[in-house]
């Protein structure tokens, strides 16, 4: 279920508690009374009078069901009402005494459990700031559309990262935007309650009643336009901030290429120094050719001299042998 729209001037910590418990906001209309008994019904009593002898005999017990703290304290009072019980039976006035202790308790326990019945935080919350907000599902469909429209552009705007970087005056908008949001939700249920109030009117037949009807309802499609053209110009914000965004990726892009260009610079010396060298090393290469086949020939020659050098059969089978 989408969330109420709450006016900003709303405290925050009142904010985050009705966003907490957002079922117990009211629908519009006359302002909810304040409940008689603080909202304590006999069932409330009832109950309370029930938890009373386990919360005084078993504290451990009961706050195990709600954790955190009250689990801690339940068992602290558990070990002093142990303390207390083998204290009464050893030293005191025994085990009856212990048990009219805590029949007497009972009424305090009972006082608190029925001190923290009733009208809850939220609840109570919610009377008071009746009129402070207003929650989509009272709205008809066409100005829950564009509620929600008008929502999303404002939530676009204010996570892009423009807005975040200080880039689109985020002080201006953290403020202003929320301000509009608010004043359009005030007019769709503005607009949604005098549509129904006009939808009633009874004898529409009547020319003078028909005309004055042909006048509110041109004044309603009016304010409806107005909203729209409103919300369509949060939109185009929204767009134009995601347009932003875009360049911002593009010129972070650019920038982080740009610290690059320096490396890119020395692979391309890198590559000229390379070529350079192969062409070095292929001039060496041919050289070695060109020495091997020199050596090649003296190694040859010297065999023929040697050849010249040894006695005849020996010459003849080294002849073969080259």
């Amino acid at each position: 279920m989408p969330e109420p729209i709450i006016d900003p001037e709303v405290p925050e910590r009142q904010r985050t508690l009705l966003l907490s418990d957002a079922g117990v906001l009211r629908p519009p209309g006359a302002p909810p009374g304040k409940p008689p008994f603080g909202g304590r019904t006999l069932r409330d009593a009832g109950l309370c009078l029930s938890y009373a002898p386990v919360w005084t005999l078993l504290p451990a017990v009961m706050g195990r069901f709600y954790g955190g703290a009250v689990m801690w304290a339940g068992l602290a009072a558990q070990a002093v009402l142990a303390g207390l019980a083998v204290g009464s039976i050893a030293w005191g006035p025994g085990l009856g005494g212990f048990l009219l202790l805590c029949g007497c308790a009972m009424p305090l326990a009972f006082g608190v459990l029925l001190w923290r019945c009733g009208e809850g935080p939220a609840t109570r919350l919610a009377r008071t700031l009746h009129g402070r907000y207003v929650r989509p599902q009272d709205l008809g469909e066409a100005a829950a559309g564009l509620l929600e429209r008008a929502r999303e552009a404002v939530g676009a705007v204010l996570g892009s990262e423009v807005n975040r970087s200080g880039l689109l005056d985020d002080v201006r908008n953290a403020v202003t935007l929320p301000a509009q949001l608010w004043e359009i939700a005030l007019t769709l249920a503005q607009v949604e309650a005098l549509r129904a109030e006009h939808e009633a009117v009874p004898h529409r037949e009547d020319h003078r009643i028909a005309d004055m009807l042909g006048a509110q309802a041109q004044a309603l499609d009016l304010a409806t336009e107005a909203v729209t053209r409103r919300v369509a110009a949060l939109e185009d914000y929204a767009a134009q901030a995601a347009a932003a965004d875009e360049a911002l990726r593009q010129w972070e892009t650019a920038r982080r290429l740009s610290a690059r260009s320096d490396a890119y610079r020395e692979l391309l010396a890198r590559t000229v120094r390379d070529e350079l060298a192969v062409a070095q090393i292929a001039g060496l290469t041919e050289e070695a050719r060109r020495v091997e086949e020199v050596l090649r020939a003296s190694v040859r020659r010297a065999r023929r001299a040697g050849l010249a050098l040894a006695p005849g059969p020996a010459a003849a089978g080294l002849a073969e042998a080259s």
